[in-house]
């Protein structure tokens, strides 16, 4: 003999349902998204493309200092614009 099928949610226990899913997929802390790790992050943004080559250095060089790419950038740019204005 066979059992007889149910329709809908008879048997189950619906109380939690709400609440584990909304805790699974709502944090209860709010996420801050991603850190500023460097000093130039609240200034104006610059986009600019750069050879490969030269992003692989770049890459290198922030891992070899830990400093963030930005930073070094900016901070090369910096000293490059100081030289060019002592020479004038």
């Amino acid at each position: 003999m066979t059992a007889k099928r149910q329709k809908g949610f008879s048997g189950m226990n619906l109380e939690s349902v709400g609440t584990v899913v909304d805790a699974a997929i709502k944090p209860t802390a709010k996420a801050t998204g991603r850190p500023k790790l460097n000093p130039y992050a609240e200034e104006k943004k610059l986009t600019i493309r750069i050879p490969e080559d030269l992003h692989k250095k770049l890459r290198h060089a922030s891992v070899d200092l830990n400093k963030p790419m930005v930073e070094i950038t900016v901070d090369a740019l910096i000293d490059y614009l100081e030289k060019l204005e002592v020479l004038k």
